[in-house]
């Protein structure tokens, strides 16, 4: 009796863990809010990236997740950026929220938010709209969290105008196109990516 029921306790918590994770993915759990974005869920890895960048870089991984449900306010999709150096160690993380807004009979439009607070000192909040297999956005605030935030070149990094925009090519790829203007430089690319999880 006692060895089976130390053999049912490590399945029952796996199937437990298990569970929680494929919740970030599971459409069947998907808020009528999102089913706009719905494309977009998933966990995205870069494959390359073509253009110029010096501060904004291209993060190596993007996930957008549906976990967990909020039980009041906003529908939102959870946003992770995670960027890598050459030996695959994290040196920086952004985090944040991806709001929807359908579309009503006065506006047609599916607007869209992009809430995200960076390790590096800074958080942004960019509005958009989503079309189809496309969402644009644009820079409505940067905010500076730390008196530490710099470029790569010393000089204190200030974003004046921000436009990123993502496009599903098909359910496996996606691009991601980003166009600044900060303190320091403009930059402009555009980074390719491929769904690992969904």
């Amino acid at each position: 009796m006692l060895r089976s029921i130390i053999f049912l306790i490590p399945i029952s918590c796996f199937i437990l863990i298990e569970g929680r994770y494929e919740d970030r993915y599971d459409m069947n759990k998907l808020p009528f809010d999102l089913r706009p974005i719905q494309q977009f869920i998933g966990l995205w890895s870069k494959e390359r990236q073509e253009g110029h960048f010096l501060d904004l870089p291209a993060p190596d991984l993007i996930d957008f997740s549906i976990n967990p449900i909020p039980k009041f306010g906003a529908r939102t999709a959870n946003i992770t950026h995670t960027y890598f150096d050459a030996n695959r160690n994290v040196i920086r993380s952004d985090y944040g929220f991806m709001p929807v807004k359908n579309a009503t009979r006065i506006d047609p439009r599916v607007h869209i938010a992009y809430l995200t607070t960076s390790s590096e000192g800074y958080s942004m909040m960019e509005q958009g709209f989503v079309k189809e297999t496309k969402i644009v956005f644009h820079l409505k605030q940067f905010l500076r969290r730390s008196f530490h935030v710099e470029s790569k070149r010393g000089v204190d990094l200030d974003i004046r105008e921000f436009e990123r925009q993502f496009e599903l090519i098909d359910f496996h790829h996606m691009t991601m196109k980003i166009r600044a203007e900060t303190s320091v430089d403009s930059e402009g690319y555009q980074a390719w990516y491929r769904k690992i999880l969904f």
